[in-house]
């Protein structure tokens, strides 16, 4: 019944929007050229100035007049964008040669993400290490994708927000209404950190229904740890044979099910019944350390899931400022972590030194990238700079020796 009052007040809505948007003149409509998307990083929105908002009341007719000639904008780069068939080298197939076509917008937003994806040691004595596990990976299509076909937040979404805020948190009103949508790595940059074209062979389970189209993939299982709403997890997906993902949002759990992903609502990994015993290939946990009340708890409790060499996909967002919106106290962890994070490559060995090794992990990979999410209605996406470790479990004797090493080196 509540979804369908939604649905009825969102109809509603919508057709206002329309009408107005009708007796809106807009002048020399067909001159409107499409623009790249806008991007802007948290750090920078968080402290946005009245220039960057629509506070001016004089201006706000004008300001929603704007906001309907962006939309307008956006939509006609999305309709150039899915009519022009074009393909982009990743080196996914080395053997194939294809032909290279990049649109002028795609090239721009290669360059405009490219200070993501740099790794830089400027510590070449004590940090200079780092670069035996760096991966660099780079803008793709699956990214250029996301940015171009994933929506904002608009006028319907943010009234349904209002709505279903007198019954729901902010996370579960994401999950209900299709929002948080979130970008870290596509599944080609996966297979690159997981190195899986240069040492993990193919695995084929056959399916007994079709014995002609056999299921190829890497991995037998995935657990995906604070999924949200699954877009992270869809990129993942193609690399296993089963995904399980946890949450502990009711509307982010309805999110992950619409989306066809497996998931379980668990408030504590420890106590979780559906998750006992069980192990896994492969566990990730992307950008949840930081929004967790026991962030060194979390990374132990994540060794009983791993199965015998198993790897833990880490991503941590750079730099690390911990809120706890349900925990902790007034809004911060109970456990703390001390990190030096002056330059990435700092960070990057600080988080080695300071936390995985102490808990005896050890990096196998790492990358950074741009963490991208759905924008609103100043920005169509906002980006975060990312760091993507994988890790697997290191035995306590050796992981003396590693730490005893690499102190030596300080």
């Amino acid at each position: 019944m509540l979804f369908k009052l939604i649905k009825l007040l969102s109809f509603a809505i919508s057709s206002t929007i329309l009408f107005y948007l009708i007796i809106i003149k807009i002048e020399n409509i067909n001159s409107i050229i499409t623009t790249p998307i806008t991007t802007i990083n948290y750090n920078h929105h968080n402290n946005h100035n009245s220039n960057n908002t629509f506070s001016n009341t004089k201006n706000k007719m004008k300001s929603w007049r704007n906001m309907a000639i962006d939309l307008i904008k956006e939509e006609q780069a999305r309709e150039e964008y899915r009519n022009n068939n074009f393909t982009i080298s990743d080196g996914k197939n080395e053997e194939q040669s294809a032909t290279v076509v990049e649109t002028p917008l795609y090239t721009k937003l290669k360059r405009q993400y490219s200070r993501y994806y740099r790794f830089k040691v400027k510590d070449t004595i004590n940090h200079q290490y780092l670069m035996n596990y760096f991966i660099q990976t780079e803008f793709d299509k699956e990214t250029m994708d996301f940015i171009m076909e994933t929506p904002r937040w608009n006028f319907v979404s943010n009234a349904a927000n209002w709505i279903m805020s007198w019954m729901y948190t902010k996370t579960d009103i994401m999950g209900f209404i299709g929002k948080g949508n979130m970008m870290c790595l596509s599944t080609y940059q996966y297979k690159q950190i997981l190195k899986i074209n240069r040492t993990l062979p193919t695995i084929k389970f056959d399916d007994e229904d079709d014995d002609e189209d056999p299921l190829k993939v890497y991995y037998d299982s995935l657990l995906d740890i604070g999924a949200g709403c699954g877009s992270t997890t869809l990129y993942m997906k193609p690399l296993f044979k089963n995904v399980t993902a946890t949450e502990a949002s009711k509307g982010m759990i309805y999110s992950l099910n619409k989306k066809g992903i497996d998931s379980v609502f668990c408030l504590d990994l420890e106590t979780c019944d559906q998750l006992k015993d069980k192990q896994f290939d492969v566990v990730s946990c992307l950008n949840v350390l930081d929004r967790c009340e026991k962030p060194i708890s979390l990374l132990n409790t994540i060794k009983n899931f791993l199965k015998p060499n198993g790897k833990l996909i880490l991503a941590v967002v750079f730099p690390f400022n911990p809120y706890v919106e349900f925990g902790g106290i007034d809004n911060s962890p109970l456990e703390t972590i001390n990190l030096d994070q002056e330059t990435l490559s700092e960070y990057v060995d600080s988080f080695n030194k300071q936390v995985f090794i102490p808990n005896n992990f050890e990096i196998v990979s790492f990358t950074v990238g741009p963490y991208i999410s759905e924008g609103d209605a100043l920005y169509q996406n906002y980006v975060l700079t990312d760091v993507i470790f994988v890790l697997k479990v290191k035995k306590e004797e050796n992981s003396n020796k590693i730490s005893n090493n690499l102190m030596s080196c300080d």
